[in-house]
């Protein structure tokens, strides 16, 4: 086919028909200018279709990041009940002692477990790649875009709130006898269990654990003594309830954020 082409214009070259060669020319200028922007437009597809894969890669994940974020922090909101349910009982505790003294050792638990504490990591690692890549421009939403990365940048596991300060665990844990400790945490500690990709622990809502009687008693007195333990006790149940409140909220946002996402998929 080229050689033809050749001849062609060579014949027109020596035949001096310089209109028709020109038009020739400008045919074959045409030719070559659709050839490209054919080449340009294919190429321009195939990226197009790359990065809408790309893209979708980049959704499911984060999709998948933010379940287990949820659960996550789903654990963390169960825990934080469960101290919270044990700080109300230590309140009555500290307030009637008398009273504590009928049942020191679950007295003894309370205490203890209103002191317990989790520090959650949030999962980030997509939205971190996404930011590092650039390809955090693949998202297109721009209101979308928007609120993961508020939702990030903000990271609601090392917020002011999930950070309030636990006076009540020291001032607790510097006065309870070892033993005793030692054992509330070996019948009644953390508990992990998996969560995705991850591991999270868990409190036990009841526990039993066996302590003499007159030891138990003893040791209720003592921490019941303890210089504004009840007052610490009170600002800790207060930054517990912040917190719990604070954690349902965000948990709305990933709800809202999932469905987002999954409506672009």
């Amino acid at each position: 086919m080229p050689s033809f082409f050749h001849r062609l214009r060579m014949r027109l070259i020596r035949q001096n028909r310089f209109i028709g060669y020109l038009k020739y020319a400008i045919g074959e200028i045409v030719l070559v200018v659709i050839g490209i922007l054919l080449a340009l437009q294919i190429n321009n597809w195939n990226k197009a279709r790359i990065n809408n894969n790309l893209k979708q890669e980049y959704l499911l994940r984060l999709i998948d990041d933010l379940q287990e974020d949820k659960a996550i922090l789903q654990a963390t909101l169960n825990y934080s009940l469960t101290v919270h349910s044990h700080a109300k009982k230590a309140v009555v505790i500290l307030e009637k002692p008398d009273q504590a003294l009928k049942d020191p050792v679950n007295s003894l638990v309370h205490l203890y477990q209103s002191s317990q504490l989790q520090t959650p990591a949030a999962v980030k690692s997509t939205y971190l790649e996404l930011i590092s890549s650039g390809q955090i421009n693949l998202l297109k939403n721009t209101p979308l875009k928007t609120s993961l990365i508020r939702y990030y940048e903000y990271d609601w596991a090392v917020s002011n709130t999930m950070a309030l300060l636990n006076d009540y665990r020291e001032a607790l844990r510097s006065k309870m006898a070892d033993p005793i400790q030692d054992k509330i945490r070996k019948e009644c500690g953390d508990k992990y269990f998996k969560i995705r990709d991850t591991y999270e622990v868990m409190l036990p809502k009841d526990c039993t654990i066996f302590l003499d009687e007159k030891a138990a008693k003893k040791a209720v007195q003592d921490i019941t003594k303890v210089e504004n333990l009840k007052e610490k006790l009170r600002v800790h149940i207060s930054n517990l309830e912040a917190k719990i409140e604070f954690m349902k909220q965000v948990k709305k946002i990933q709800e809202k954020l999932i469905k987002e996402l999954e409506a672009v998929v």
